[in-house]
């Protein structure tokens, strides 16, 4: 094996090596850009700090060791089929980061990276140890080289692809809303609409909308070059958003008797 071989593909610049304690309460603790509304800004060194979480035990993601920095972005809430459900936003990232991973250019880097987070074949639920072990040799570096100078790159790697899908939503997010308008009347809602029938009857609508919108997002991003992943991504909640709305309309015909499409249109 090679000791002196220093890794460059992701970056010219070595990261500083962190003490364990502080990384410890950087993995362990929320960082303070984590909060319970989506976040559209983060540095690439606070995304570092909670992709450890992360590869500490290999994707997917655990609700109990993720960090919520994570399923906090607003890239993640935009894939979320109930953004508001943190176990949504969760499926949402797992779904999001072997993705991300995939469009490395660098097959070796790649690879190694692949195998660190436990995406490679035979190492998903592998201990770390197991998996540094394997990236090591992927890479022909110790393992000891590996923890201590490749692991920070290939997060960082990982933590600018990350940040780059954030600023991407972004973007699009800032143009959608300059040209935002009103397009119908808001429903009223008055006493003779609190009852159960017209409370499933709003939840039907809400996935007829949620159908719309993850068609409308699927049909323009598949359309552009470079965002086959998102549009991918929208039409697989479109077809979860159909699911639910079809569960929803079966369930109004059995406790009403009657056939919402005959009388909503």
């Amino acid at each position: 094996m090679t000791w002196g071989k220093v890794p460059s593909k992701p970056t010219n610049r070595q990261p500083d090596k962190p003490d364990r304690a502080n990384r410890a309460r950087k993995v362990n603790n929320p960082v303070s850009e984590a909060t319970d509304s989506p976040i559209a800004e983060v540095s690439t060194d606070a995304l570092m700090a909670a992709l450890e979480s992360v590869v500490a035990k290999g994707l997917p993601a655990a609700e109990e060791t993720v960090n919520p920095l994570l399923t906090n972005l607003r890239s993640v809430y935009a894939r979320a089929v109930v953004p508001a459900e943190r176990l949504s936003r969760l499926t949402a990232l797992n779904e999001l980061m072997p993705r991300l991973i995939a469009t490395m250019a660098d097959p070796e880097w790649r690879e190694a990276t692949q195998t660190l987070f436990g995406l490679a074949p035979g190492t998903r639920k592998s201990p770390l140890g197991e998996r540094q072990r394997r990236a090591a040799q992927l890479l022909d570096y110790s393992i000891g080289h590996l923890r201590q100078r490749v692991q920070p790159d290939l997060l960082r790697s990982v933590a600018l692809l990350v940040q780059d899908d954030l600023l991407r939503f972004r973007a699009r997010i800032q143009r959608s809303s300059e040209s935002l308008e009103p397009t119908g009347d808001t429903p009223s809602l008055g006493p003779e609409h609190l009852n159960e029938e017209e409370e499933l009857i709003s939840r039907i609508w809400q996935h007829v909308y949620g159908l719309r919108a993850e068609l409308i997002a699927d049909l323009r991003l598949s359309r552009q070059v470079g965002f086959e992943g998102q549009a991918e991504d929208h039409r697989q909640a479109a077809m979860r958003e159909r699911d639910g709305l079809r569960r929803l309309l079966r369930e109004y015909t059995n406790r009403y008797g009657k056939d919402l499409t005959r009388i909503h249109g």
